[in-house]
């Protein structure tokens, strides 16, 4: 008996809870009321009968089991379980909640309560920190625990109640975690009675805030990402460099439309050995091919040498790759890995229509975090691969997600509340349907948008943008961005003056200059296409007396900083001050 009194002494309503839920907890107590129980034996295994039923009590207590028909732990359980406490001696103070302390002798009840609800916290937090981190890392992967990391620089800590019982609540995931002494008896709302993804976060989350594992030690992890299939990776990239070879020999005069089948060819078959830059890399090679041969005036012959002679030295560098890290550098990802960003209060600023050179078409919403003032995008994309031209068009008018009133956009003017966001390491955010949405706002065009709300990212000083944003950053040569330039910075600049567009016929390209105050220059570059049209009509006609705000992508391109306009604020609609300047 004295063994079941120590086991027991730790033992409170919060661990009790754990292992089943509080509603059958308080339902223990009440059938405890009506006596219909008696303690049979308090061996290695008590027994006590519950009316009809018998339960074998065993330590740990969640392996405890019930002649009833529950695969779970039950009520009869925890009625045997409040039962042996009381005979071995070691009830403590039931039902805390039910009444209040009035006496010394409560007091004192209530501080030994407390003592051993420390003492079993203290043993499962031994048991957390003694839990091994390669275990927790193998579940998780390098793309989720980057993710964790990153949110644990920005605040982003979930909920952690500690007690007897560490409850975690992962809001982004939208689950909970219930961690108790044995863990492998803790408890997800997922009901997987494995050690699921949701307990492997909820760990790491107890040992980064008790610091019991150090964040930058876990940077740079390289964790139970799926193998690639080496043997058939050189054989498809040696494929690539057969075929690479024979298109530059045969050159760009003699070369057959044939060739676009061929190239989509290997794009499929990048997209079956999981190469999805390669995809990407080859349906750009055939877009470029593609307008040679309907000589459009867009195609460039210096374009298409450049994406050549990247494509080339990528297929070089994977049949040089020794190992699955080099692989999965070169390779890339089909799908982004969504991650909990919390709640985020949105400003949308522009929307962007946009059609890839590797087969996706659709619109790209922009917004201002109001408290970080970090960029967030949201993608309304679809393949247009095999599709007829004449099919694509714009989607502005689709149905916004996360249960937000209003159309794709009506989202760029509105401001708006996302509870239990997910987005991407870009801060791509997702549709998700754990997502929700509040429409705080709906803008219009009648409100302005003040220069305070834009963060660091308004300039009217070149040279200090210059500085900030293009100065500081190296690019790789095979990292040279090259979808239609959507992964650029996104300022706002507000020119002291500037040139009249004008729209080259040889290039089929419009030019802006911008200039600050100090004469420093922006160029605007604007390629002509279907989509651009309206676009470059509204720049041929804009004047200075309308004090235009550009939104745009920059970049620089021969020593020159050039920008991609995606939206025009006129006069009044951003201002400086409260006078409508």
């Amino acid at each position: 008996m004295g063994d079941w009194k120590a086991w027991l002494a730790d033992v409170d309503d919060d661990y009790l809870t754990g292992i089943a839920n509080k509603g059958i907890v308080k339902r223990a107590y009440k059938d405890k009321e009506e006596g219909n129980y008696q303690v049979l034996s308090l061996d290695e295994e008590a027994e006590v009968s519950i009316g009809e039923e018998k339960v074998v009590i065993k330590m740990p207590l969640g392996e405890s089991r019930c002649s009833c028909p529950s695969r779970s732990i039950c009520r009869h359980v925890i009625l045997g379980i409040l039962a042996l406490k009381e005979k071995a001696g070691a009830s403590g103070q039931e039902q805390t909640e039910c009444g209040q302390i009035t006496t010394m002798q409560d007091l004192c009840q209530e501080t030994q309560t407390q003592g051993r609800e420390n003492v079993l916290a203290s043993k499962l937090m031994e048991e957390i920190g003694n839990f091994p981190d390669a275990s927790v890392q193998k579940v998780l992967g390098s793309r989720q625990l980057q993710g964790i990391l990153e949110q644990k620089k920005a605040s982003q800590v979930p909920l952690i109640t500690y007690s007897s019982v560490i409850t975690v609540e992962l809001a982004g995931m939208g689950q909970t975690v219930k961690l108790l002494s044995p863990l492998e008896h803790s408890s997800c709302t997922c009901h997987k009675k494995d050690f699921c993804i949701h307990k492997a976060v909820a760990i790491l989350w107890c040992k980064l805030e008790k610091g019991l594992v150090r964040a930058e030690n876990l940077e740079g992890e390289d964790l139970g990402e799926p193998p690639f299939d080496r043997v058939q990776i050189k054989e498809t990239a040696l494929q690539m460099k057969n075929f690479l070879e024979e298109l530059i020999h045969t050159g760009l005069a003699r070369v057959s439309p044939d060739i676009l089948d061929q190239m989509e060819r290997f794009a499929t078959i990048s997209h079956n050995v999981r190469l999805a830059e390669f995809e990407g890399y080859f349906r750009a090679l055939q877009d470029s091919y593609r307008n040679y041969f309907d000589r459009k005036a867009s195609f460039r012959t210096q374009t298409l040498m450049e994406q050549f002679s990247r494509l080339y030295r990528r297929v070089e560098l994977l049949l040089d790759a020794e190992s699955d890290g080099e692989i999965a550098e070169l390779a890339g990802e089909f799908k982004a890995e969504y991650l909990p960003a919390g709640t985020l209060d949105l400003t949308g600023i522009a929307i962007e229509h946009f059609e890839s050179q590797t087969g996706y078409e659709g619109e790209t919403v922009y917004f201002l975090e109001e408290n970080t003032k970090e960029w967030y995008t949201y993608t309304w994309a679809r393949p247009v691969f095999y599709e007829d031209a004449k099919r694509r068009g714009r989607q502005e008018k689709a149905k916004a997600p996360w249960g937000i009133p209003l159309s794709l956009e009506g989202m760029a003017q509105a401001r708006m509340k996302l509870t239990g966001a997910r987005c991407d390491c870009r801060r791509r955010l997702s549709s998700s349907q754990e997502t929700k949405g509040e429409l705080i706002e709906s803008r219009g065009k009648e409100k302005s948008l003040h220069v305070k709300e834009l963060g660091g990212w308004y300039y009217r000083d070149f040279g200090k943008l210059f500085t900030e944003r293009i100065g500081s950053r190296k690019a790789s040569w095979l990292k040279k961005q090259e979808d239609d330039k959507r992964g650029m910075e996104l300022v706002f600049l507000r020119p002291a003056s500037f040139q009249k567009a004008v729209f080259s016929e040889t290039e089929q390209k419009l030019y802006m200059s911008l200039y600050d105050e100090n004469g420093k220059e922006i160029v605007i570059e604007t390629p002509y296409s279907k989509k651009e049209a309206w676009g470059i009509r509204y720049l041929e006609r804009i004047k200075e007396e309308s004090r235009p705000c550009f939104l745009g992508k920059i970049y620089l391109l021969d020593g020159r900083i050039r920008m991609y306009p995606v939206a025009v604020f006129e006069k009044g609609e951003v201002l400086e001050d409260g006078n409508g300047k």
